[in-house]
């Protein structure tokens, strides 16, 4: 997956994903909003043939990129635990 950041200031960012969808953005989102720190954590998908989906997020305090991280990484290991979980089952 391909990213460019379109917008940056110390407090806000605004990210190009290319080749994504709502899949991965919509958790990443609420993953985002349960950061005490972040403002605003939204996602645009725009016309699939023709727009980037853009990732958006604005904090109170702190840099945008450490909370996508911390994000990203919270969603890895949710995730992880649960094909652990899975592969149990079979």
């Amino acid at each position: 997956m391909k990213m460019s950041i379109i917008e940056k200031s110390k407090d806000e960012i605004r990210i190009e994903l290319d080749k994504t969808d709502m899949t991965l953005l919509h958790p990443l989102m609420e993953e985002l909003l349960k950061n005490k720190k972040v403002d605003v954590a939204e996602y645009k998908i725009g016309h699939p043939d023709l727009d980037k989906p853009e990732l958006h997020v604005k904090m109170v305090s702190g840099k945008p990129e450490t909370a996508i991280k911390a994000a990203t990484k919270a969603l890895v290991d949710t995730y992880s635990d649960l094909r652990k979980e899975f592969e149990k089952e079979l």
